[in-house]
């Protein structure tokens, strides 16, 4: 009886301290996501006691920053020591699809490993059919009737067809369960998700003054999550302002998934390595046959990640509404300061840990003064494109990245914002305008072919027709071209046929024509040269 006591009294107080190191769950509430990087901060409620509490918090991320990690309490808990270590023994975390999956795959297994045992024997009969009645056939051959060969042939038929049938159906439900297994295999990758999940864990050692629900706040940086700014373009006309809707593809594989988290999005990108590189006194010794100069100073590190350029100048490129309409970008706060902007997003988002990017709206941007032009290069493409240049684009915050661009309605492609060009104008390609018309011929009557003396003169003539086939007024730029002579024995010239130009790159061959077309109107231009040089040389043309 003392004994049965005895074990219920350690059992008791098993069960005891089983429950006093019973794990906290902290969920991730906030995630400030970088470029490359996220700050990721969890909160929960700790139940302590007065004195000494060890208290072990899992839900952590397993791919952490160890030097970024912060834990602040409530009510006047001291923290004596902390710890951070990633549990590998950790159970199964599958949430309930996976491990639905993951079943799935295992019966279908089975499944195939049981029709091959039943193919294996299907075709072990068929064998011993076939050499049974072989054998009956040619056991006594001079005692077989006809009767007994013609009563054999019918029961191998009957038993081959039925084997051979069972054969095929076999076959079909193996085929239909491997399809299975790949359909589902390619479901779970696609899904980005893993057998298990292992956890990040901080074990507390804490102090308090008395019995109370402290709260807990744990930050820490990670670097597997980032996102990646692009735009969706938008233009009516050119006589309208342009929109540019900024939006962001977040992604993270940080090991666990971030539910209903505070999501706060940034342009910036800690630095591992915040020291200024500094230069070291450059000696100059003689040497055999070079002069080498050094960065002696160990604390310049060529990886350094650099920050991301911000603009800080106030945005004052905003959206003018008449009426309130609820979108994600009433929701936004943007701040803009020293080093980086700030999307902070007062909305409940879930980023799941797979990888996979999920769009998330930002801003939008209003340009008023955008300067739209169409160009078009005849000797390149029959195309005319549209482009448009927008001065003090600094202003609008924007960073590098590919835009989709809708123009009256119509998706025609993508193009790349150069954010981080020292250019003063961002200039924007914003597609293919089938209603104005180029096209470029040559002129023969114009061109031609002689030699003088012991030099050869080459004249070649193109004519350009550009009409405007709009209903409205337009202004096109046309760029032509002609050669550039790298030798004093060649000679190129300009010849007087050719239409007075707006802009002649001489260094680089290029002339630009602006021609102003009323709607409807059509005009001609003619661009023509000549080459000199020795008879006997083989000129590219």
């Amino acid at each position: 009886m003392k004994r049965y006591l005895s074990l219920v009294s350690v059992a008791a107080i098993a069960l005891c301290a089983f429950a006093a190191e019973k794990p906290v769950v902290a969920n991730p509430v906030e995630a400030t996501v970088f470029i490359n990087g996220a700050e990721l901060t969890h909160k929960a409620v700790l139940p302590l006691k007065k004195g000494v509490n060890e208290v072990r918090i899992e839900g952590i991320s397993p791919k952490v920053d160890r030097n970024s990690i912060q834990v602040s309490l409530s009510d006047g808990v001291v923290i004596s020591a902390f710890e951070y270590s990633v549990d590998y023994l950790s159970a199964d975390r599958r949430t309930v699809n996976t491990k639905l999956l993951q079943d799935s795959i295992e019966q279908y297994q089975a499944q195939v490993k049981k029709l091959d045992s039943d193919l294996q024997t299907n075709k072990t009969l068929q064998d011993l059919l076939q050499t049974g009645v072989s054998h009956s056939i040619n056991v006594d051959r001079v005692n077989v009737t006809s009767e007994t060969i013609e009563k054999n042939l019918n029961y191998y038929q009957q038993r081959a067809q039925k084997l051979a049938a069972e054969k095929t159906s076999l076959e079909k439900q193996k085929t239909f369960a491997n399809e299975r297994i790949a359909a589902i295999k390619k479901q779970l990758q696609q899904d980005g998700t893993k057998d298990a999940r292992r956890s990040g864990v901080l074990n507390l050692s804490l102090i308090s003054g008395k019995q109370v629900n402290a709260n807990v706040t744990i930050s820490y940086f990670t670097n597997y999550a980032y996102w990646t700014p692009f735009y969706d373009i938008n233009v009516t006309e050119t006589n309208a302002p342009m929109l540019i809707v900024m939006k962001a593809n977040v992604a993270q594989t940080t090991g666990l998934d971030w539910k209903d988290v505070k999501l706060t999005l940034s342009t910036g990108t800690p630095s591992k390595s915040n020291t200024v590189p500094e230069f070291s006194t450059w000696f100059l010794r003689q040497q055999q046959a070079y002069v080498t100069r050094q960065m002696a100073s160990g604390k310049y590190n060529a990886n350094l990640r650099p920050m991301m350029k911000a603009a800080v100048a106030e945005d004052a490129m905003v959206m003018d509404v008449e009426e309130e309409v609820a979108t994600v970008e009433n929701y936004i706060t943007t701040t803009e300061q020293t080093l980086n902007v700030e999307y902070a997003i007062d909305l409940p988002y879930t980023i799941l840990g797979n990888g996979k990017q999920q769009t998330v709206g930002l801003v939008t941007k209003k340009v008023d003064n955008a300067v739209y032009n169409y160009y078009a290069a005849p000797k390149l493409s029959s195309a005319v494109f549209l482009r448009a240049s927008v001065p003090d684009y600094q202003n609008l915050s924007l960073l590098d990245g590919n835009a989709n661009i809708t123009y009256a309605g119509t998706f025609y492609g993508q193009t790349f914002i150069n954010a981080s060009s020292s250019d003063e104008v961002l200039k924007l390609t914003l597609g293919e305008d089938k209603q104005i018309a180029v096209k470029r011929e040559k002129a023969a009557e114009m061109s031609k072919t002689k030699t003088v003396g012991s030099n050869k003169s080459v004249t070649q003539t193109y004519t350009i027709t550009v009409k405007n086939n709009k209903k409205r007024s337009v202004v096109v730029t046309i760029g032509e071209q002609y050669p550039v002579s790298t030798a004093k024995e060649i000679q190129v010239e300009l010849t007087d046929k050719t239409t007075n130009w707006t802009k002649n790159d001489t260094d680089r061959g290029l002339l630009s024509y602006e021609l102003s077309l009323e709607p409807g109107e059509q005009k001609v231009l003619t661009i023509g040269y000549t080459v000199k040089y020795p008879k006997d040389w083989n000129v590219n043309f």
